[in-house]
């Protein structure tokens, strides 16, 4: 496995509207470089008052960092995280040091080696170290007051020294700052570990690298081919998305299934910070650092480092902690459950996360699939909690309802329909529907979610006025197993009880005639027969004069996706440069109102006059998705 942490459409110009934007933060190492300080921190701790309470109805005792400085090296810590199942085990620590002002003026990072026999290797399998999913494991002092939560790491040498980030600056997230760490260099004066402190490392600092210590990114269902179309569905977020260094990364590993079961989250337990949840899941994994009543800290560290959000919080269970043995990716957690959401995440901050316990937010997310015979066979149901990912689970989702429930891993020909409910700044309620016919010979499942969620990108990310999106419903049907695209090659017109190509006749002015176009069948990009289209109506005018035409245009799409030389598939990303060319709501709506479908057949029948000429054009439903274009030329007669 892995390390977990680790189509616009070419159409007439005329006839389509421009494409909307289709739609781990790791924070820069500090390098520990040059001789250790030589500044000794003092051998005892100067008297102290009462310690201060990290909740406000005065439980939970902390250790200011002031005192923690103070601590002489080698001082003993406990912890508590988990490495199976839900319930956190007990780990031990020494006190080594501190890097001052890692987290900026003022701010400190406390240093620590910490022990346990999944840290050390002494359950029979390599040593973990510091791994993914551990941030936010509680650090206690001797009395049981908390020092912090493990945050940084020497990660991935599987070493067992942590960086802190303290209880102090974790209580005011969301109401003081705290700055980001800074790529730099770490001086011999900021560096405060003592020579005792280097023998409780068991190392030498200098020259080694503190890094955020990972969360564990997991999304789309479990499997690997649903796995890797996740992935690269998410790396086509745009870059002005939030959280879009997260999403882009690559690096999600799949999602173990989520119960509608929730469990209460527990200090020390798993916490699973999710953007989507149920049937399509993006989040990540790390640990609870605390509780005071209904408000949850964790990590020590930021998800996206976004400020305010919005992201469910939920439980989840763990199979094994799995070391390393690279030395090159770092050991990490293996989720095997994730519990139902009990809270929302509001708080992403440099020093971690904070949410609240209690009612959720979100809207609901559904896919509705059925067979070629229209019945349906399955529904998938998600809830999207942060907005910006709201385009990339409708993609995902019903990319993989089309894997998962009607067996179409490369080529396909379906028909999406979907309406998309909101709730505008004044209070009223609309919804846009649309549909789409799509097919596609390789990447079907990349193609048949992108129309609907280009839709919901432009509506979640117009300028125009706050709209909250209520909810999204789309239906997928299968028209078929292979890439069907009807080519138009001719128009035909009906002579008495017989079609003649229209090309070349000769037509009588101010007479209605039967046409119909008839289409090349291309099966999996080789043609195979062809069809005759419905039968429609033109009626040439008594004016008309010479000479006419009608030219018919069929709708076509490309591939999102195309593989490059070595093989390896690159997908398109949405355009992050695309300006919306509506200066309203309202018009946005119309705008997308208008779109027309793949199966839609732009006709335009032109003629001489006595003065000039004349046009007039018309659109027809085609029997699936269809490219390539025609006109037949005719004279006239009076």
């Amino acid at each position: 496995m892995t390390d977990p942490t680790d189509a616009a459409r070419p159409l007439a110009a005329a006839a389509r509207r421009p494409r909307f934007p289709r739609w781990s933060r790791h924070l820069g190492a500090v390098v520990l470089a040059g001789a250790l300080s030589v500044g000794l921190v003092s051998a005892a701790p100067p008297a102290q008052a009462a310690s201060p309470a990290f909740c406000s109805d005065g439980s939970q005792p902390y250790v200011p960092v002031s005192e923690a400085r103070g601590w002489a090296a080698g001082r003993t810590v406990s912890g508590k995280t988990v490495v199976r199942g839900t319930d956190p085990e007990a780990f031990t620590g020494s006190y080594i040091g501190f890097i001052e002002g890692y987290f900026g003026k003022g701010k400190d990072l406390l240093l620590f080696k910490l022990s346990s026999p999944t840290i050390d290797g002494t359950n029979g399998l390599k040593a973990a170290g510091i791994w993914a999913g551990m941030s936010g494991s509680p650090v206690y002092d001797g009395n049981g007051r908390l020092i912090g939560a493990v945050s940084y790491a020497l990660s991935p040498d599987n070493l067992p020294v942590a960086g802190v980030t303290p209880a102090e600056y974790m209580k005011t997230i969301g109401t003081t700052v705290v700055s980001q760490p800074k790529s730099a260099r770490v001086s011999a004066a900021s560096l405060k570990v003592t020579a005792a402190g280097t023998r409780v490392a068991g190392k030498s600092l200098a020259g080694g690298q503190l890094t955020q210590v990972k969360t564990v990114n997991i999304a789309g269902p479990a499997g690997t081919a649903q796995n890797a179309f996740t992935n690269r569905t998410l790396a086509r977020t745009p870059r002005t998305a939030g959280a879009a260094s997260l999403l882009r990364s690559g690096t999600f590993a799949a999602a173990p299934q989520q119960s509608a079961t929730a469990k209460p989250l527990v200090v020390g337990g798993n916490i699973t910070a999710t953007m989507v949840s149920g049937d399509m899941v993006i989040g990540s994994i790390g640990t609870v650092t605390a509780i005071c009543g209904k408000t949850v800290w964790a990590f020590g560290h930021p998800l996206n480092l976004e400020g305010k959000t919005s992201m469910l919080i939920s439980n989840a269970s763990v199979a094994m902690v799995v070391p390393d043995g690279t030395g090159v990716q770092g050991s990490y957690k293996e989720t095997s459950q994730l519990f139902a959401p009990v809270g929302v995440l509001t708080q992403d901050r440099t020093a971690g996360i904070r949410g609240t316990i209690g009612a959720l937010t979100g809207f609901p997310l559904t896919v509705k699939v059925q067979n070629p015979k229209g019945v349906q066979v399955d529904k998938y149901v998600a809830t999207v909690a942060y907005p910006d990912a709201a385009a990339a689970a409708t993609a995902g989702l019903v990319g993989t309802a089309a894997m998962e429930q009607l067996d179409q891993y490369s080529s396909g020909t379906g028909k999406v329909s979907w309406t998309i409910s909101y709730k505008r700044a004044n209070g009223k309620t609309g919804t846009l529907s649309n549909s789409q016919v799509v097919d596609d010979r390789y990447y079907f499942p990349d193609e048949i979610g992108t129309p609907p969620a280009d839709d919901v990108w432009a509506i979640s990310q117009q300028v125009h006025e706050k709209v909250t999106v209520t909810g999204v419903t789309v239906t997928l049907k299968l028209l078929s197993s292979d890439a069907v695209n009807y080519r138009v090659s001719k128009v035909q017109r009906l002579s008495g009880k017989t079609w003649v190509n229209l090309s070349g006749s000769k037509l009588k002015a101010g007479t209605k005639y039967s046409l119909r176009p008839v289409y090349q069948v291309v099966r999996n990009d080789r043609v195979d027969g062809t069809t005759a289209g419905a039968k429609f109506r033109v009626t040439l005018p008594a004016s008309a004069r010479t000479k006419g035409s009608v030219q018919l245009i069929g709708a076509t799409s490309f591939d999102p996706c195309q593989a490059d030389e070595n093989g390896e598939t690159e997908c398109d990303e949405w355009d992050d440069e695309f300006s919306d060319p509506t200066n309203s709501f309202d018009e946005l709506i119309a705008l997308l109102r208008t779109e027309q479908s793949d199966a839609t057949l732009i006709g335009k029948l032109s003629y001489k006059v006595k003065k000039g000429s004349r046009s007039r054009t018309f659109t027809l439903t085609g029997p699936g998705s269809l490219s390539g274009s025609t006109t037949a030329g005719f004279t006239i007669k009076k």
